[in-house]
């Protein structure tokens, strides 16, 4: 009597609230009736000795075993005629598949690995059942050629292979104690994660080619197994960060997720995903790894029974690669999000996730922008000082004005030291290589987020600082001069001022006389303008050839945005110009820049908006 699928020595079967089931078949010699005794050492459960299970006839047999209790190792005794047949090691708790890219298979450092549970069980690459040790992966020893080019190692190769490796400690064996902890059952853990692969690899419409595919692969080992799963682990999004993957992240993880749940015939299998980490190295390709982050956060809202750990804070073991020593607390945010999941555990609540930013009106110490969160337990703290929140420019660029951040419970209030730029956008976790530490009192990380808006934001655009300037001239009294124009000032000298304020300090200093400013500035569509300015010595302004502000009073200090004045401007070109004195050599320069007046509500909301800028 042989069993050929439906249980191995070593398994563990998938518990439910009416046992674990198990559909066994086998050849054998006999005929008639196939029974069951399963046995707790030398012990028969209640119920299982000799329990008619099956039958056998013309050289096969099938049995049901259904309602094994929780717990084990058991031993499972098959009978038919004379001939029997014995499965040991068998335990009945909870399954989970491990799927994605090398950081679910594990690169850690085997020195710092787990330790082994005799409760926590691996289903190989070569499919077979083993007590759980790193590595839990190894691609040399599946019989897949989407795996290892169709050349598979024998068993004592592949052991060979696994003895001699410096690297392989993953997430599966400290993730699976942890929830043996939790729940006191035994955990199985099937290995079927591929490193460097891509969405496209794991497309669930290359099922059709076996093991030709990495996911006609994973559904032969689900096969095999045979059993439901108590919840998916799935770490990938690395080989996704360019610009065109990234787009449609969210929207293959959607059809993955809807198809393992089809194959698997649970549609609501809980699912725990790993939002991808740091890599250290050239920043190149920041913008699509930061899509691929902020793209994985957002799949809870359009995936149910799915959550998202970070794992920004986190250390590595070589430059892409979770720590052995951080797998350990990337487990327990697994765990917290499967216990949830998959056994509902009303203690436990989702990752936290940020809910808006805004700015803060009339805060006591300048400006600042409010981040709330939801999901937050025990409030937000950081070992120091916390780090990881960034400003952003439209092209990505950190604008670096936070000047400090303050942790008070669900929010994070960020001071700035100005917020110069209006379109700017909230990131945690700006680049590839961030450092970041704030976490609720759980340990939970926050993700990386962003560009996010920033409510109560004016859409404002960049001060203008590249102008084309006269040399210093005669007199300091401009009230009756022309507005600058032609070679009335001679050459003019472009020049571009380092920040917000054109500073003209060292070039004024203990002088007098008066200087002209000339730029032009492009509207790609008609707009309502605020032109916002500030000076420090007296100071003419033109648009075009309107005069549209004068102060021959002008002194210090030059305050930013002191001076508003509504314009509307046509599509096209124009001419800002600029007379200033030096006011005795006290004076140093102006800010300049525009704010729309005319935007709607849903274009504030998008970002998505035009603003005057400057042309040579």
């Amino acid at each position: 009597m042989r069993i050929t699928s439906g249980i191995m020595p070593g398994q563990v079967l998938q518990r439910t609230p009416r046992g674990a089931t198990a559909e066994v078949a086998g050849t054998t010699d006999a005929t008639g009736a196939v029974t069951a005794t399963i046995r707790d050492g030398a012990r028969p459960l209640r119920g299982w000795k000799a329990r008619r299970v099956g039958a056998a006839r013309a050289g096969t047999f099938r049995a049901r075993l259904a309602g094994i209790p929780t717990g084990g190792p058991f031993t499972v005794e098959l009978r038919a005629g004379g001939e029997r047949v014995a499965v040991r090691q068998v335990l009945v708790g909870d399954l989970w598949l491990m799927a994605g890219q090398s950081n679910m298979e594990g690169v850690g450092n085997l020195v710092d690995a787990a330790r082994p549970h005799a409760l926590v069980r691996n289903f190989t690459m070569a499919r077979r059942w083993e007590l759980a040790r790193d590595p839990l992966h190894h691609t040399g020893e599946s019989p897949d050629v989407v795996h290892n080019g169709g050349t598979q190692q024998d068993p004592a190769t592949a052991a060979r292979f696994k003895r001699e490796r410096v690297k392989g400690a993953g997430v599966g064996l400290p993730f699976a104690r942890d929830m043996l902890a939790r729940t006191g059952v035994p955990q199985g853990l099937i290995a079927t994660a591929h490193g460097g692969t891509s969405m496209q690899q794991w497309d669930p419409a290359k099922r059709g080619l076996g093991g030709g595919s990495l996911y006609g692969s994973m559904l032969e080992s689900l096969r095999v197994v045979g059993q439901p799963l108590a919840g998916v682990l799935w770490y990938q999004g690395e080989s996704d960060a360019n610009a065109p993957d990234a787009a449609v992240y969210g929207q293959r993880m959607q059809v993955l997720v809807a198809a393992i749940r089809a194959d698997q015939r649970q549609p609501r299998l809980p699912f725990a995903i790993v939002q991808i980490g740091r890599v250290v190295g050239p920043s190149a390709g920041e913008i699509a790894w930061n899509a691929i982050q902020d793209a994985q956060r957002r799949l809870p809202e359009s995936i149910r029974a799915l959550d998202v750990v970070s794992s920004i804070d986190l250390e590595l073991d070589d430059s892409i690669h979770i720590s052995a020593l951080s797998y350990r607390p990337l487990a327990a945010r697994l765990a917290r999000v499967a216990a949830r999941l998959a056994h509902g555990q009303r203690g436990e609540s989702p990752a936290p996730r940020p809910l808006r930013a805004r700015v803060i009106p009339d805060h006591p110490f300048g400006q600042a922008i409010e981040v709330r969160f939801a999901d937050v337990v025990g409030g937000l703290r950081a070992p120091g000082r916390p780090l990881g929140f960034a400003l952003v420019d439209r092209q990505h660029r950190a604008v670096p004005v936070i000047s400090k951040t303050v942790l008070d419970g669900d929010r994070a209030i960020l001071e700035v030291i100005s917020l110069d730029q209006g379109d700017v956008r909230l990131m945690y976790g700006h680049g590839r290589d961030p450092v970041c530490n704030v976490a609720d009192a759980r340990g939970m990380a926050l993700p990386v987020f962003g560009p996010m808006r920033i409510e109560g934001l004016e859409p404002v655009s960049a001060y203008v600082t590249t102008w084309s300037v006269s040399a210093v001239r005669d007199g300091e009294d401009i009230r009756r001069l022309p507005r600058p124009e032609g070679a009335r000032y001679g050459a003019l000298e472009r020049r571009t001022a380092p920040g917000s304020f054109v500073d003209q300090h060292e070039r004024w200093q203990g002088r007098s006389g008066h200087v002209a400013f000339v730029t032009d500035i492009a509207c790609g569509e008609d707009m309502a303008v605020e032109l916002r300015t500030g000076y420090d010595g007296p100071f003419r302004l033109w648009v075009d050839a309107r005069e549209v502000h004068t102060d021959l009073a002008g002194t210090n200090p030059a305050l930013a945005d002191r001076v508003r004045v509504p314009l509307r401007l046509r599509r096209g070109r124009h001419r800002i110009a600029v007379l200033m004195a030096l006011n005795e050599g006290r004076a140093w320069g102006f800010f300049l820049r525009f704010a729309r007046r005319d935007l709607a509500d849903a274009e504030l909301a998008s970002g998505d908006h035009r603003m005057p800028v400057v042309v040579d």
